[in-house]
């Protein structure tokens, strides 16, 4: 059955090649700067060299990703996101609670530029607990927090003396940035030390705009 082999072969993918992808999106004002994000070409390669806390999966269902589990008080106006340990950034930081606060800091606050500032404005606090959880304090109790912060802008990058510099391209994502050209192209390589090994099948990737 046609159907079945095309479901079987796709289950079990090999690993290797280069993958090029034409995206009809794009433009030489784009940026790394994931506050930026405004197109699907920067959404792409955004996708493949960072992470959030958590992230919507293929079957459109809210899965762990930093955060490997997370708990609200009561009154949900408080969340606990317990931080995935061992992860590691592509210069090879250890993702801590550190980073997550730096982050979502960049979006935050009255000088912010960032198109995730409106959904960031419900959080009055962000403090760590240890190097491996972060709660957030919000103005008011929201069930749907942990979907929230998978919105593609929250990307979670390394930080330095409590800020992160959001245009250089490191992330923790199954691809490591190896060059971009604003409205060009771009191109990954498999992060060798993700978490995970049932994605990033190709060696590397080309993203042409």
């Amino acid at each position: 059955v046609p159907g079945l082999a095309r479901d079987a072969y796709a289950a079990t993918p090999t690993k290797g090649g280069t993958l090029r992808l034409g995206i009809g999106h794009g433009s030489t004002t784009d940026s790394l700067d994931p506050a930026t994000f405004e197109n699907l070409y920067v959404q792409t390669l955004g996708g493949a060299i960072y992470n959030n806390l958590t992230v919507v999966d293929r079957q459109g269902q809210l899965a762990p990703e930093i955060a490997e589990s997370w708990e609200p008080t009561p009154d949900a106006k408080e969340w606990r996101f317990n931080i995935r340990q061992g992860l590691e950034f592509h210069n090879g930081k250890t993702v801590e609670a550190e980073d997550v606060i730096a982050s979502f800091n960049h979006h935050r606050g009255e000088e912010s530029k960032s198109a995730a500032k409106p959904i960031v404005d419900p959080v009055v606090d962000i403090k760590a607990d240890g190097k491996n959880a972060v709660v957030f304090v919000l103005d008011a109790g929201n069930a749907a927090f942990p979907r929230i912060v998978s919105d593609y802008h929250l990307a979670i990058l390394p930080s330095k003396d409590g800020a992160i510099d959001p245009t250089a391209g490191i992330g923790s994502g199954s691809y490591k940035l190896e060059s971009f050209e604003a409205g060009v192209r771009s191109f990954v390589s498999r992060h060798p030390n993700y978490f995970r090994d049932d994605v990033a099948h190709f060696d590397g990737a080309e993203l042409l705009s």
